[in-house]
């Protein structure tokens, strides 16, 4: 993936879940230009004009990776706004997930039939095992720590990324925040990934599905919530 000038796509491509896109963006604070924002749908224009500083750029990206992703599935001229807890809002039939790192935006978007997605990018740079024991559950500290020294902050990074896509792609059905020791990852010797949820108010566990890459320095999780 080159890097090239703001907001320029960086790729589009099937997923298991659905398609991804990215969105190369700036990594200072300037104000996007114009004829970015009109890029946008005008309803997302209003909105990114209302912000400042990285969280307009970030905005800008995103939405921009949404309609990438969004045309490759046969959607055009749709915007995507936010909830409350700045949860993305898709049209009827899709489901939606946005995640931003620095100097890139990537959106996953999927058939809403088929369950609801998260998704999560890392830097592998900022692999670091001192987050373990606020994120980790005990049995989850236990397995990284039978790891190779060098590979333990990869691991602890890798698990970190799950849990924030897991987080999103539960939160249409919960509502709610979920700690990060309501979710359990493990990882097999295959590199598989199986997401385990123990909620802490006993709500009904939806099924889980997980997937997880490394592109360039970075970590991609996605997860998808299976429908009922």
């Amino acid at each position: 993936m080159r890097r090239i000038s703001g907001f320029d796509i960086a790729f589009v491509r099937d997923h298991a879940f659905g398609v991804v896109a990215g969105v190369h963006v700036p990594r200072g604070k300037e104000p996007v230009p114009e004829p970015i924002l009109t890029r946008l749908h005008p309803d997302e224009a209003g909105v990114a004009r209302s912000l400042r500083g990285f969280r307009q750029v970030e905005w800008t990206g995103g939405r921009l990776a949404w309609h990438a992703a969004a045309a490759r599935l046969g959607v055009s001229a749709v915007p995507l706004l936010s909830g409350s807890e700045r949860e993305p809002l898709p049209p009827s039939g899709l489901s939606a997930s946005i995640t931003h790192k620095r100097d890139l935006a990537i959106a996953l978007v999927g058939d809403a039939a088929r369950g609801w997605v998260g998704v999560d990018l890392e830097n592998d740079a900022d692999a670091s095992t001192t987050i373990a024991a606020r994120i980790l559950r005990p049995e989850e500290i236990r397995a990284v720590e039978t790891l190779p020294e060098s590979a333990r902050a990869a691991a602890v990074l890798l698990r970190f990324s799950v849990k924030e896509a897991t987080y999103k792609a539960i939160y249409p059905l919960l509502r709610r925040f979920v700690g990060y020791t309501e979710a359990r990852v493990d990882v097999a010797a295959s590199g598989a990934i199986a997401v385990t949820l123990l909620l802490k108010d006993g709500a009904e566990v939806p099924t889980l599905e997980a997937t997880c890459e490394r592109f360039h320095g970075r970590i991609l999780s996605a997860v998808r919530c299976l429908s009922k």
